[in-house]
Protein backbone atom coordinates (compact mmCIF):
# COMPACT_ATOMS: atom_id res chain seq x y z
CA UNK A 1 0.00 0.00 0.00
CA UNK A 2 1.16 3.55 -1.27
CA UNK A 3 2.49 5.86 1.82
CA UNK A 4 1.98 9.38 1.98
CA UNK A 5 5.49 11.24 1.64
CA UNK A 6 4.67 12.63 5.50
CA UNK A 7 4.74 9.59 6.79
CA UNK A 8 7.33 7.64 5.05
CA UNK A 9 9.96 10.39 5.82
CA UNK A 10 9.01 10.97 9.36
CA UNK A 11 12.53 11.41 11.21
CA UNK A 12 12.89 8.48 13.81
CA UNK A 13 16.03 10.11 15.06
CA UNK A 14 16.16 13.89 17.28
CA UNK A 15 19.01 14.29 14.25
CA UNK A 16 16.77 14.19 11.25
CA UNK A 17 13.93 16.41 13.04
CA UNK A 18 14.19 20.04 10.63
CA UNK A 19 14.03 22.96 11.85
CA UNK A 20 13.75 22.56 15.89
CA UNK A 21 17.15 22.81 17.44
CA UNK A 22 16.48 23.89 20.31
CA UNK A 23 13.94 21.37 20.92
CA UNK A 24 15.90 18.40 20.04
CA UNK A 25 19.06 19.31 21.08
CA UNK A 26 17.60 20.20 24.90
CA UNK A 27 15.72 16.33 24.83
CA UNK A 28 19.43 15.15 23.49
CA UNK A 29 21.26 16.74 26.51
CA UNK A 30 18.74 15.48 29.14
CA UNK A 31 18.68 12.22 27.81
CA UNK A 32 22.49 11.77 27.97
CA UNK A 33 22.34 12.67 31.33
CA UNK A 34 19.71 10.73 32.77
CA UNK A 35 17.57 13.63 33.43
CA UNK A 36 14.20 12.27 32.06
CA UNK A 37 11.21 14.63 33.48
CA UNK A 38 7.75 12.34 34.59
CA UNK A 39 5.68 15.12 32.16
CA UNK A 40 6.12 17.30 29.03
CA UNK A 41 4.38 19.62 27.25
CA UNK A 42 4.97 20.29 23.28
CA UNK A 43 3.57 23.28 22.07
CA UNK A 44 3.67 24.69 18.81
CA UNK A 45 1.34 25.62 15.10
CA UNK A 46 0.20 22.55 12.94
CA UNK A 47 3.10 20.54 11.28
CA UNK A 48 6.07 21.83 12.97
CA UNK A 49 7.10 17.82 14.77
CA UNK A 50 5.39 17.74 17.57
CA UNK A 51 4.06 13.80 17.01
CA UNK A 52 7.14 13.17 15.59
CA UNK A 53 9.74 14.43 18.31
CA UNK A 54 6.71 12.82 21.28
CA UNK A 55 8.02 9.00 19.55
CA UNK A 56 11.40 9.56 19.25
CA UNK A 57 11.19 10.77 22.63
CA UNK A 58 9.21 7.18 24.02
CA UNK A 59 11.60 5.32 22.29
CA UNK A 60 14.69 7.20 23.49
CA UNK A 61 13.71 7.11 27.06
CA UNK A 62 13.37 3.12 26.22
CA UNK A 63 15.98 2.25 24.12
CA UNK A 64 18.61 -0.59 24.68
CA UNK A 65 20.94 0.85 23.04
CA UNK A 66 20.71 4.56 22.54
CA UNK A 67 23.67 6.67 21.43
CA UNK A 68 24.32 10.20 22.02
CA UNK A 69 20.52 10.75 23.11
CA UNK A 70 19.50 9.31 20.03
CA UNK A 71 17.27 5.97 19.75
CA UNK A 72 19.14 2.99 18.07
CA UNK A 73 15.96 1.82 15.52
CA UNK A 74 17.08 -1.19 15.80
CA UNK A 75 16.66 -2.46 19.23
CA UNK A 76 13.31 -5.02 19.82
CA UNK A 77 12.02 -1.87 21.55
CA UNK A 78 12.60 0.33 19.14
CA UNK A 79 10.87 -1.56 16.37
CA UNK A 80 8.44 -2.93 18.93
CA UNK A 81 6.68 1.13 19.27
CA UNK A 82 7.06 1.57 15.51
CA UNK A 83 5.05 -1.52 14.51
CA UNK A 84 2.62 -0.92 17.38
CA UNK A 85 3.20 -4.09 19.37
CA UNK A 86 4.78 -2.69 22.46
CA UNK A 87 1.80 -2.09 24.58
CA UNK A 88 3.91 -0.02 27.14
CA UNK A 89 3.58 3.37 24.93
CA UNK A 90 0.04 4.49 24.54
CA UNK A 91 -1.28 7.67 21.94
CA UNK A 92 -4.49 9.18 23.03
CA UNK A 93 -6.71 11.47 20.65
CA UNK A 94 -8.21 14.15 23.73
CA UNK A 95 -10.24 15.45 20.61
CA UNK A 96 -11.92 12.07 20.49
CA UNK A 97 -11.62 10.88 24.87
CA UNK A 98 -11.59 13.78 26.17
CA UNK A 99 -13.87 13.00 29.29
CA UNK A 100 -13.07 12.00 32.95
CA UNK A 101 -13.73 8.51 32.35
CA UNK A 102 -11.25 8.44 29.91
CA UNK A 103 -7.96 10.19 32.07
CA UNK A 104 -9.45 7.93 35.10
CA UNK A 105 -8.83 4.45 33.27
CA UNK A 106 -5.76 5.86 32.19
CA UNK A 107 -4.69 6.34 35.94
CA UNK A 108 -5.32 2.97 37.06
CA UNK A 109 -3.13 1.67 34.04
CA UNK A 110 -0.40 4.42 34.73
CA UNK A 111 -0.25 2.14 38.39
CA UNK A 112 0.64 -1.07 36.67
CA UNK A 113 4.44 -1.20 36.05
CA UNK A 114 5.05 -2.01 32.47
CA UNK A 115 5.24 -5.15 30.51
CA UNK A 116 8.54 -4.52 28.08
CA UNK A 117 10.22 -1.51 28.43
CA UNK A 118 11.26 0.62 31.76
CA UNK A 119 9.04 3.64 31.19
CA UNK A 120 5.07 3.47 30.64
CA UNK A 121 4.38 6.11 28.02
CA UNK A 122 1.40 8.52 27.53
CA UNK A 123 1.13 10.88 24.56
CA UNK A 124 -1.70 12.66 24.90
CA UNK A 125 -2.50 14.80 21.45
CA UNK A 126 -4.45 18.10 21.38
CA UNK A 127 -4.26 17.98 25.12
CA UNK A 128 -6.49 21.23 25.39
CA UNK A 129 -9.31 19.78 23.99
CA UNK A 130 -10.05 17.78 27.63
CA UNK A 131 -13.02 18.36 30.08
CA UNK A 132 -12.43 20.76 33.18
CA UNK A 133 -13.54 17.58 34.47
CA UNK A 134 -10.92 15.45 32.81
CA UNK A 135 -8.00 18.14 33.64
CA UNK A 136 -8.70 17.75 37.16
CA UNK A 137 -8.86 14.05 37.37
CA UNK A 138 -4.97 14.09 35.64
CA UNK A 139 -4.04 16.95 37.83
CA UNK A 140 -3.11 14.44 40.89
CA UNK A 141 -1.36 11.71 38.68
CA UNK A 142 1.18 14.67 36.91
CA UNK A 143 1.43 16.15 40.72
CA UNK A 144 2.29 12.91 42.08
CA UNK A 145 3.35 10.06 39.20
CA UNK A 146 3.92 6.65 39.58
CA UNK A 147 8.34 6.45 38.86
CA UNK A 148 7.84 4.25 35.30
CA UNK A 149 5.34 6.85 33.88
CA UNK A 150 6.39 9.67 31.29
CA UNK A 151 3.33 11.90 29.83
CA UNK A 152 3.92 13.38 26.67
CA UNK A 153 1.15 16.50 26.38
CA UNK A 154 1.01 17.84 23.03
CA UNK A 155 -1.24 20.83 21.75
CA UNK A 156 -1.83 23.71 18.70
CA UNK A 157 -3.47 26.26 21.47
CA UNK A 158 -1.85 26.08 25.11
CA UNK A 159 -3.43 29.20 26.16
CA UNK A 160 -6.32 26.90 26.67
CA UNK A 161 -4.50 24.76 29.25
CA UNK A 162 -4.56 25.29 32.87
CA UNK A 163 -1.95 27.04 34.73
CA UNK A 164 -1.71 23.78 36.99
CA UNK A 165 -0.67 22.01 34.18
CA UNK A 166 1.33 23.41 32.66
CA UNK A 167 3.62 24.76 35.82
CA UNK A 168 3.91 20.69 36.04
CA UNK A 169 5.67 20.05 32.75
CA UNK A 170 8.72 20.81 31.30
CA UNK A 171 7.64 23.28 28.03
CA UNK A 172 9.16 22.98 24.62
CA UNK A 173 8.44 25.17 22.10
CA UNK A 174 8.28 24.53 18.06
CA UNK A 175 9.35 27.09 15.98
CA UNK A 176 7.57 27.60 12.56
CA UNK A 177 9.99 25.63 9.95
CA UNK A 178 11.66 28.56 8.04
CA UNK A 179 10.94 28.01 4.35
CA UNK A 180 15.07 27.39 3.09
CA UNK A 181 14.54 24.74 5.77
CA UNK A 182 11.13 23.41 4.03
CA UNK A 183 12.76 23.52 0.36
CA UNK A 184 16.14 21.52 1.56
CA UNK A 185 13.83 18.93 2.78
CA UNK A 186 11.54 18.73 -0.19
CA UNK A 187 14.58 18.46 -2.33
CA UNK A 188 15.96 15.87 -0.42
CA UNK A 189 12.64 13.91 -0.83
CA UNK A 190 12.83 14.68 -4.38
CA UNK A 191 15.96 13.29 -5.18
CA UNK A 192 15.56 9.89 -2.96
CA UNK A 193 12.10 9.92 -4.87
CA UNK A 194 13.66 10.32 -8.36
CA UNK A 195 12.14 13.21 -9.22
CA UNK A 196 13.16 17.05 -10.12
CA UNK A 197 11.95 20.15 -8.49
CA UNK A 198 13.53 23.66 -9.41
CA UNK A 199 14.54 25.45 -6.58
CA UNK A 200 12.01 28.49 -6.88
CA UNK A 201 8.79 25.66 -6.99
CA UNK A 202 10.51 24.17 -3.64
CA UNK A 203 10.14 27.66 -2.11
CA UNK A 204 6.53 28.60 -3.08
CA UNK A 205 5.81 25.56 -2.03
CA UNK A 206 7.42 25.96 1.62
CA UNK A 207 6.01 29.93 1.60
CA UNK A 208 2.62 28.25 1.15
CA UNK A 209 3.07 25.70 3.96
CA UNK A 210 3.74 28.55 6.52
CA UNK A 211 5.87 26.57 8.39
CA UNK A 212 4.30 23.18 8.34
CA UNK A 213 7.09 20.87 7.17
CA UNK A 214 3.75 18.24 6.97
CA UNK A 215 1.64 20.12 4.72
CA UNK A 216 4.53 20.78 2.41
CA UNK A 217 4.72 16.95 1.95
CA UNK A 218 1.31 16.99 1.25
CA UNK A 219 1.35 19.70 -1.71
CA UNK A 220 4.57 18.02 -2.84
CA UNK A 221 3.09 14.58 -2.78
CA UNK A 222 -0.29 16.07 -5.21
CA UNK A 223 2.52 17.95 -7.22
CA UNK A 224 4.33 14.58 -8.10
CA UNK A 225 1.25 12.90 -9.17
CA UNK A 226 0.96 15.23 -11.78
CA UNK A 227 5.07 15.06 -13.24
CA UNK A 228 8.34 14.25 -12.41
CA UNK A 229 9.53 17.66 -12.96
CA UNK A 230 7.67 20.14 -10.54
CA UNK A 231 8.09 23.81 -12.09
CA UNK A 232 6.51 26.90 -9.89
CA UNK A 233 3.11 26.20 -12.50
CA UNK A 234 2.83 22.86 -11.39
CA UNK A 235 2.76 23.93 -7.59
CA UNK A 236 0.50 26.64 -8.20
CA UNK A 237 -1.91 24.90 -10.45
CA UNK A 238 -2.21 22.07 -7.52
CA UNK A 239 -2.91 24.78 -5.18
CA UNK A 240 -5.11 26.86 -6.74
CA UNK A 241 -2.86 30.07 -7.02
CA UNK A 242 -3.54 32.89 -9.32
CA UNK A 243 -0.41 33.55 -11.56
CA UNK A 244 1.55 36.14 -10.20
CA UNK A 245 1.65 38.38 -13.06
CA UNK A 246 -2.42 38.33 -12.51
CA UNK A 247 -1.89 40.14 -8.93
CA UNK A 248 0.72 42.33 -10.49
CA UNK A 249 -1.76 43.44 -13.48
CA UNK A 250 -4.60 44.14 -10.90
CA UNK A 251 -2.21 46.11 -8.53
CA UNK A 252 -1.18 47.95 -11.42
CA UNK A 253 -4.87 48.51 -12.35
CA UNK A 254 -5.44 49.90 -8.68
CA UNK A 255 -2.20 52.13 -8.62
CA UNK A 256 -3.76 53.72 -12.03
CA UNK A 257 -7.33 53.87 -10.64
CA UNK A 258 -8.40 51.58 -13.71
CA UNK A 259 -11.11 49.76 -11.85
CA UNK A 260 -12.52 48.25 -15.70
CA UNK A 261 -8.93 46.78 -16.01
CA UNK A 262 -9.01 45.45 -12.43
CA UNK A 263 -12.54 44.16 -12.73
CA UNK A 264 -11.41 42.45 -16.21
CA UNK A 265 -8.57 40.50 -14.49
CA UNK A 266 -10.96 39.14 -11.73
CA UNK A 267 -13.61 37.87 -14.72
CA UNK A 268 -10.58 35.93 -16.47
CA UNK A 269 -10.01 34.26 -13.41
CA UNK A 270 -13.51 33.54 -12.41
CA UNK A 271 -13.44 31.53 -16.12
CA UNK A 272 -10.90 29.93 -14.74
CA UNK A 273 -12.78 28.83 -11.58
CA UNK A 274 -10.53 30.99 -9.31
CA UNK A 275 -11.81 30.98 -6.08
CA UNK A 276 -12.59 34.37 -5.12
CA UNK A 277 -11.31 34.36 -1.48
CA UNK A 278 -8.15 32.68 -2.22
CA UNK A 279 -7.72 35.46 -4.87
CA UNK A 280 -9.00 37.79 -1.77
CA UNK A 281 -5.83 36.53 0.22
CA UNK A 282 -3.03 36.39 -2.27
CA UNK A 283 -3.90 39.69 -3.15
CA UNK A 284 -3.75 40.93 0.77
CA UNK A 285 -0.15 38.41 0.99
CA UNK A 286 0.72 40.77 -1.98
CA UNK A 287 -0.33 44.43 -0.74
CA UNK A 288 1.68 43.34 2.28
CA UNK A 289 4.67 42.43 0.71
CA UNK A 290 4.53 46.00 -0.91
CA UNK A 291 4.44 47.41 2.37
CA UNK A 292 7.36 45.68 3.86
CA UNK A 293 9.42 46.50 0.83
CA UNK A 294 8.62 50.28 1.17
CA UNK A 295 9.32 49.57 5.68
CA UNK A 296 12.05 47.26 6.12
CA UNK A 297 15.74 48.29 5.30
CA UNK A 298 16.11 44.14 4.03
CA UNK A 299 12.79 42.87 2.77
CA UNK A 300 14.15 39.73 1.01
CA UNK A 301 15.57 38.28 4.47
CA UNK A 302 11.34 37.82 5.01
CA UNK A 303 9.88 37.80 1.55
CA UNK A 304 10.10 34.33 -0.18
CA UNK A 305 10.08 34.63 -3.81
CA UNK A 306 12.60 34.65 -6.81
CA UNK A 307 14.40 37.46 -8.21
CA UNK A 308 12.60 39.04 -10.68
CA UNK A 309 9.16 38.75 -8.82
CA UNK A 310 11.20 40.75 -6.27
CA UNK A 311 12.31 43.19 -8.83
CA UNK A 312 9.01 43.51 -10.12
CA UNK A 313 7.00 44.27 -6.64
CA UNK A 314 10.12 46.65 -5.80
CA UNK A 315 9.40 48.61 -9.00
CA UNK A 316 5.28 48.74 -8.22
CA UNK A 317 6.01 49.05 -4.79
CA UNK A 318 7.39 53.27 -5.59
CA UNK A 319 4.49 54.34 -7.39
CA UNK A 320 2.24 54.20 -4.23
CA UNK A 321 2.03 55.87 -0.96
CA UNK A 322 2.70 53.69 2.52
CA UNK A 323 -0.39 54.42 3.45
CA UNK A 324 -2.45 53.36 0.65
CA UNK A 325 -1.12 50.13 0.96
CA UNK A 326 -2.39 49.53 4.01
CA UNK A 327 -5.40 50.94 3.61
CA UNK A 328 -5.95 48.72 0.70
CA UNK A 329 -5.09 45.36 2.97
CA UNK A 330 -7.86 47.10 5.84
CA UNK A 331 -9.81 46.61 2.48
CA UNK A 332 -9.30 43.40 1.42
CA UNK A 333 -9.32 41.40 4.73
CA UNK A 334 -12.72 43.02 5.24
CA UNK A 335 -14.04 41.84 1.96
CA UNK A 336 -12.54 38.35 3.42
CA UNK A 337 -14.38 38.18 6.18
CA UNK A 338 -17.80 38.98 4.39
CA UNK A 339 -16.68 36.16 1.83
CA UNK A 340 -16.06 33.87 4.57
CA UNK A 341 -19.98 34.76 6.57
CA UNK A 342 -21.61 33.51 2.97
CA UNK A 343 -21.44 36.80 0.82
CA UNK A 344 -21.28 36.17 -2.86
CA UNK A 345 -17.88 35.56 -3.65
CA UNK A 346 -17.23 37.40 -7.18
CA UNK A 347 -19.81 40.48 -6.19
CA UNK A 348 -17.56 40.97 -3.18
CA UNK A 349 -14.49 40.61 -5.04
CA UNK A 350 -15.24 43.11 -7.92
CA UNK A 351 -16.81 45.17 -5.31
CA UNK A 352 -13.33 45.40 -3.61
CA UNK A 353 -11.32 46.44 -6.95
CA UNK A 354 -13.75 49.59 -7.59
CA UNK A 355 -12.92 50.43 -3.76
CA UNK A 356 -9.92 49.80 -3.97
CA UNK A 357 -9.57 51.64 -7.77
CA UNK A 358 -12.14 54.60 -6.59
CA UNK A 359 -10.35 56.18 -2.92
CA UNK A 360 -13.17 57.92 -2.79
CA UNK A 361 -15.61 55.38 -2.53
CA UNK A 362 -14.42 53.65 0.71
CA UNK A 363 -13.98 57.08 2.59
CA UNK A 364 -16.90 55.76 4.78
CA UNK A 365 -18.86 58.01 7.37
CA UNK A 366 -16.82 57.10 10.23
CA UNK A 367 -13.56 57.69 8.42
CA UNK A 368 -14.54 61.29 7.15
CA UNK A 369 -15.79 61.90 10.71
CA UNK A 370 -12.45 61.51 11.67
CA UNK A 371 -10.54 63.56 9.43
CA UNK A 372 -13.01 66.84 10.06
CA UNK A 373 -12.73 66.49 13.70
CA UNK A 374 -8.59 66.17 13.04
CA UNK A 375 -9.06 69.43 10.74
CA UNK A 376 -11.20 71.21 13.67
CA UNK A 377 -8.85 70.26 16.46
CA UNK A 378 -5.60 71.73 13.81
CA UNK A 379 -7.52 75.01 12.82
CA UNK A 380 -8.60 75.66 16.48
CA UNK A 381 -4.66 74.88 17.79
CA UNK A 382 -3.55 77.25 15.02
CA UNK A 383 -5.75 80.21 16.09
CA UNK A 384 -5.39 80.05 19.55
CA UNK A 385 -1.85 79.18 19.46
CA UNK A 386 -0.13 79.84 17.05
CA UNK A 387 3.40 80.08 18.18
CA UNK A 388 3.36 76.60 18.86
CA UNK A 389 3.89 75.43 15.13
CA UNK A 390 7.04 77.29 15.21
CA UNK A 391 10.45 75.69 15.94
CA UNK A 392 12.87 77.83 18.56
CA UNK A 393 15.11 79.61 17.28
CA UNK A 394 18.55 79.88 18.32
CA UNK A 395 19.07 83.75 17.04
CA UNK A 396 18.05 86.53 19.51
CA UNK A 397 14.38 87.53 19.92
CA UNK A 398 15.13 90.83 18.36
CA UNK A 399 16.81 89.74 15.15
CA UNK A 400 14.28 89.08 12.52
CA UNK A 401 14.86 85.90 10.88
CA UNK A 402 14.55 86.23 7.32
CA UNK A 403 13.73 82.60 5.49
CA UNK A 404 13.05 81.66 2.01
CA UNK A 405 9.29 82.84 2.15
CA UNK A 406 7.08 81.27 -0.70
CA UNK A 407 7.57 83.29 -3.56
CA UNK A 408 4.74 84.25 -5.97
CA UNK A 409 5.78 83.32 -9.86
CA UNK A 410 4.06 85.82 -12.47
CA UNK A 411 1.13 84.69 -13.78
CA UNK A 412 3.43 83.26 -16.99
CA UNK A 413 4.95 81.34 -14.78
CA UNK A 414 2.12 79.82 -13.15
CA UNK A 415 0.47 78.67 -16.00
CA UNK A 416 4.18 77.27 -17.19
CA UNK A 417 4.53 75.14 -13.87
CA UNK A 418 1.01 73.73 -13.61
CA UNK A 419 1.71 72.79 -17.23
CA UNK A 420 4.81 70.84 -16.55
CA UNK A 421 3.08 69.48 -13.11
CA UNK A 422 2.57 65.84 -12.39
CA UNK A 423 0.89 64.16 -8.84
CA UNK A 424 3.29 63.61 -6.85
CA UNK A 425 2.62 60.13 -5.51
CA UNK A 426 4.60 60.64 -2.13
CA UNK A 427 2.78 63.02 -0.66
CA UNK A 428 1.07 61.03 1.66
CA UNK A 429 4.78 59.51 3.42
CA UNK A 430 5.85 63.17 3.60
CA UNK A 431 2.23 63.86 5.24
CA UNK A 432 3.04 61.44 7.36
CA UNK A 433 6.99 61.98 8.09
CA UNK A 434 5.64 65.52 9.19
CA UNK A 435 3.59 63.75 11.77
CA UNK A 436 6.48 62.43 13.37
CA UNK A 437 6.80 65.45 15.02
CA UNK A 438 4.06 67.44 15.09
CA UNK A 439 0.58 65.37 14.72
CA UNK A 440 -1.25 68.65 14.78
CA UNK A 441 0.48 70.42 12.51
CA UNK A 442 0.66 67.14 10.15
CA UNK A 443 -3.09 67.01 10.17
CA UNK A 444 -3.58 70.80 8.60
CA UNK A 445 -2.66 69.12 5.61
CA UNK A 446 -4.66 66.30 5.77
CA UNK A 447 -6.65 66.72 2.58
CA UNK A 448 -4.16 68.15 0.65
CA UNK A 449 -2.53 67.63 -2.37
CA UNK A 450 0.90 68.66 -4.50
CA UNK A 451 2.49 68.09 -7.60
CA UNK A 452 6.05 68.38 -8.97
CA UNK A 453 7.42 70.50 -11.88
CA UNK A 454 10.71 71.26 -12.61
CA UNK A 455 12.19 72.21 -9.00
CA UNK A 456 9.36 73.18 -7.53
CA UNK A 457 6.68 71.19 -4.78
CA UNK A 458 3.38 73.24 -5.74
CA UNK A 459 0.74 72.36 -2.90
CA UNK A 460 -2.97 72.80 -3.34
CA UNK A 461 -5.58 72.21 -0.79
CA UNK A 462 -9.34 73.56 -0.24
CA UNK A 463 -8.63 75.40 2.79
CA UNK A 464 -5.95 77.44 4.07
CA UNK A 465 -4.79 75.91 7.19
CA UNK A 466 -1.56 74.36 5.40
CA UNK A 467 -0.95 77.76 3.56
CA UNK A 468 -0.87 79.42 7.12
CA UNK A 469 1.41 77.27 8.22
CA UNK A 470 3.73 77.30 5.54
CA UNK A 471 4.01 81.07 5.69
CA UNK A 472 5.89 80.03 9.02
CA UNK A 473 9.61 79.86 8.20
CA UNK A 474 10.51 77.14 10.82
CA UNK A 475 7.29 75.17 9.02
CA UNK A 476 8.92 75.43 5.90
CA UNK A 477 11.94 74.54 6.65
CA UNK A 478 10.51 71.46 8.40
CA UNK A 479 8.50 70.45 5.22
CA UNK A 480 11.46 70.79 2.93
CA UNK A 481 13.00 68.48 5.33
CA UNK A 482 10.48 65.69 5.28
CA UNK A 483 10.60 65.93 1.54
CA UNK A 484 14.18 65.51 1.24
CA UNK A 485 13.56 62.50 3.38
CA UNK A 486 11.23 60.97 1.64
CA UNK A 487 12.03 61.76 -2.35
CA UNK A 488 15.85 62.29 -1.84
CA UNK A 489 15.60 65.61 -3.47
CA UNK A 490 15.62 69.42 -2.60
CA UNK A 491 12.86 71.27 -3.78
CA UNK A 492 11.29 74.76 -3.73
CA UNK A 493 8.07 75.26 -2.00
CA UNK A 494 5.08 76.98 -4.07
CA UNK A 495 0.82 77.10 -3.94
CA UNK A 496 -0.51 75.53 -7.14
CA UNK A 497 -2.49 78.42 -7.69
CA UNK A 498 -4.02 81.82 -5.65
CA UNK A 499 -6.94 82.99 -5.23
CA UNK A 500 -6.61 86.09 -6.49
CA UNK A 501 -4.87 84.53 -9.89
CA UNK A 502 -7.29 87.30 -12.46
CA UNK A 503 -5.54 90.57 -10.96
CA UNK A 504 -2.23 92.08 -12.51
CA UNK A 505 0.67 91.38 -10.61
CA UNK A 506 1.93 94.02 -8.28
CA UNK A 507 5.25 94.30 -7.26
CA UNK A 508 4.74 96.31 -4.45
CA UNK A 509 2.45 94.40 -3.03
CA UNK A 510 4.74 91.56 -3.72
CA UNK A 511 7.49 92.89 -1.76
CA UNK A 512 5.34 94.08 1.38
CA UNK A 513 3.72 90.42 1.79
CA UNK A 514 7.22 88.78 1.61
CA UNK A 515 8.49 90.91 4.17
CA UNK A 516 5.67 89.86 5.95
CA UNK A 517 6.20 86.25 5.90
CA UNK A 518 9.72 86.41 6.99
CA UNK A 519 8.67 88.09 10.14
CA UNK A 520 10.09 92.28 9.27
CA UNK A 521 7.25 94.30 10.13
CA UNK A 522 5.71 96.88 7.41
CA UNK A 523 3.83 100.12 8.11
CA UNK A 524 0.91 100.64 6.06
CA UNK A 525 -0.16 104.07 5.35
CA UNK A 526 -3.48 103.97 4.16
CA UNK A 527 -3.85 102.62 7.86
CA UNK A 528 -2.51 105.48 10.10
Amino acid sequence: MYRVLYRKYRPQFFSDVVGQPQVTQTLKNELKAGRISHAYLFTGSRGTGKTTCSKILAKAVNCLNSHDGDPCGECEICRGIDDGSIMDVVEIDAASNNGVDDIRLLREEANFTPANTKYRVYIIDEVHMLSIGAFNALLKTLEEPPPHVVFILATTEVHKLPATIMSRCQRFDFHRISPQDIASRLDYVCKNEGVEIEPQAALLIAGIADGALRDALSLLDQCMGQSDYITEDIVRKTAGLADKSHLISITDAVISHNSSKAIEIIDELHKNSKDMARLCEELTEHFREIMLIKTMKKPSDILVMSESDFEKISEQAKSVSLSDVVSAIDILQDSLEKMLKGANRRIEMEMTAIKLCTPVIHNDTKNLENRIAVLENALNAIKTQPSAFLQPSSKPENTPRVSAPIKRPSAKEMEQLRKDAVPMTQWADVIEDIKKYSRTVGAGFEGSTAYISGKYVLVDSPNDICFELLRKPAQRDKMRDSIKRITGKEYKLGRYSYPDETKEDDPLSQLVSDFKSAGIPVEDKNNK
